[in-house]
C-alpha cells in the first residue's frame, strides 16, 4: 500500500519566528526554532536570513554561543543608527529599525579610521564590544549612508498585495507592497512607510508601511502630509528626551531669583494656545503704571551646546497646525516646566517697568524670578487683594 504524500507545512513568516523566539523562557539556537515548525533539513536553510535580518533590525539579540533571544544583547555585528553627540563629544548611535518597548541601548561610535566625518541620520554597518555599563562600543565597518527613505501615500490593495499612491505630487511613481508590508493597511487609509527595494531600472520601489494614519481628509492627516512634505522633524533624540524626563522644579536659591509668586500675573496667550509663555500684570503707580512681564526661563533647562539645545537649534520654532503643534522641546518642557500653566511654580525672565500717563517708559529693571501665574486670560481671575509687587531697586 502506497505512503501517503506528506503534507506540506507552509514556511513560518518572519513575525512567526519572532514570536517563538520572544516567548521562549530561555534564547534558543536555529535547531530548536526548526524542531518548533517542524523543518525537514532541506527547509531549514532558510531559517538563517531570516534570522540574520531579524538580528540586523534589532528584534532579536544573538548571543557567542549562536542562540537567538530578546534583543536586551545586541548581535556583535550590526546596522546602527548615529543620533548625536554626547556632552564630551562623543558620538551617539543606536541600532537601526529598533522596535524594542524599552529604551535601545547605547552605543558610543569610535571616530571613523580613514578620516571623515558621521551626523544624525547616517547609517553604519558596526562591530559592536559590550561595556561593563549595559551599553556597547561600535567600530564602523562600512558606512551605510542615510536612513531608508520614507514615503507618505495612501493605500490600495491589489491582487499581488498592494500598491502605495504618494502624497507628494512630485513622486513619479507608486509603490508595491506585500500583504505582510501593508501592516493591515485598509483601502484608502493615508500611511507612512519604508523604502525597502530601489528598482534598479524600470519598475516600482518596494515598500513597507510602518505606521498607519488613518483617513484620507481627515484634519490631523491634512497636517501630517505636510509635515512630511516639509522635513518637519517630529521627533527627538533619546539624548535630548533623557535630558527632558530629568527636568524638574528649580531649588529655592536665596538671593539668586526675586519671588514674583505673590503677584497675580495672568498669562495673555490665547484660549486656544497650546502652551502659556508670557504673562503680564499691572498697578497705578504716582500718576503712571509700574508693569511686570515675565516669560518662562527656558534657558534654565536648555544649556548651550547640550542635547535639549541641539534638537532646538535643528528646529528653530515650533510649528502649529490646526489639530496639533510640532514642538521645538519635548513636552515635558513644552507643555510642562516652561509653560506658565496657571497656579504653578515656574522659573521666569521678568521685566519690571515704569511708565508715565503717556505710556512713557520711565525706567526698567530685569530679573530672574519664579512666579505662579493667577489664571489665563479668558477665565476668571482669583481675587488676591492687598497682594503687591516688591519695591523698586
Amino acid at each position: 500500500m502506497a505512503k501517503a504524500p506528506r503534507k506540506e507545512r507552509p514556511f513560518p513568516s518572519k513575525e512567526d519566528v519572532l514570536a517563538f523566539i520572544l516567548e521562549s523562557a530561555e534564547p534558543v539556537d536555529d535547531k530548536e526554532i526548526a524542531r518548533a515548525f517542524h523543518l525537514q533539513r532541506p527547509e531549514r536553510s532558510g531559517l538563517k536570513p531570516l534570522l540574520k535580518e531579524l538580528a540586523a533590525e534589532g528584534r532579536i539579540g544573538r548571543t557567542p554561543q549562536r542562540r537567538y533571544g530578546r534583543p536586551e544583547h545586541l548581535p556583535p555585528v550590526q546596522v546602527i543608527e548615529v543620533t548625536g553627540t554626547d556632552a564630551d563629544g562623543e558620538l551617539l548611535a543606536r541600532p537601526a529599525n529598533w522596535r524594542g518597548e524599552a529604551q535601545p541601548p547605547r552605543i558610543y561610535l569610535a571616530p571613523l579610521q580613514r578620516g571623515g566625518a558621521l551626523t544624525a541620520g547616517d547609517r553604519v554597518l558596526a562591530r559592536l564590544t559590550a561595556l561593563e555599563d549595559g551599553g556597547y562600543e561600535g567600530r564602523a565597518i562600512r558606512v551605510l549612508g542615510g536612513a531608508p527613505a520614507r514615503v507618505l501615500g495612501v493605500y490600495a490593495p491589489d491582487a499581488a498585495g498592494g500598491r502605495l499612491r504618494p502624497t507628494d505630487r512630485r513622486a513619479k511613481s507608486e509603490f508595491t507592497l506585500t500583504p505582510q508590508d501593508a501592516a493591515g493597511a485598509e483601502p484608502g487609509e493615508l500611511v507612512l512607510a519604508e523604502l525597502m527595494h530601489r528598482p534598479r531600472r524600470l519598475g516600482l520601489g518596494q515598500v513597507r508601511v510602518i505606521e498607519r494614519l488613518g483617513r484620507l481628509g481627515e484634519a490631523r492627516t491634512l497636517s501630517l502630509i505636510s509635515i512630511h512634505e516639509h522635513g518637519i522633524p517630529t521627533g527627538f533624540p533619546p539624548e535630548a528626551e533623557a535630558e527632558a524626563k530629568a527636568a524638574g522644579p528649580i531649588a529655592p536659591e536665596p538671593g539668586a531669583r526675586e519671588d514674583l509668586r505673590g503677584l497675580p500675573l495672568v498669562t495673555i496667550d490665547g484660549a486656544d494656545a497650546r502652551d502659556f509663555d508670557d504673562a503680564v500684570w499691572a498697578e497705578p503707580d504716582g500718576g503712571g503704571w509700574h508693569v511686570v512681564v515675565a516669560i518662562a526661563d527656558v534657558a534654565h533647562y536648555v544649556r548651550p551646546g547640550g542635547a535639549l539645545d541641539r534638537a532646538a537649534y535643528e528646529r528653530g520654532n515650533s510649528v502649529y497646525f490646526p489639530d496639533r503643534v510640532v514642538p521645538m522641546l519635548p513636552s515635558e518642557l513644552s507643555n510642562g516646566w516652561c509653560s506658565l500653566n496657571p497656579r504653578e511654580d515656574r522659573p521666569c525672565l521678568a521685566a519690571h517697568l515704569w511708565l508715565d500717563a503717556q505710556g512713557n517708559l520711565k525706567r526698567h529693571r530685569f530679573v530672574r524670578g519664579r512666579m505662579r501665574s493667577a489664571a489665563r486670560r479668558g477665565f476668571p481671575t482669583p481675587a488676591r487683594a492687598g497682594r503687591r509687587a516688591p519695591p523698586a531697586r
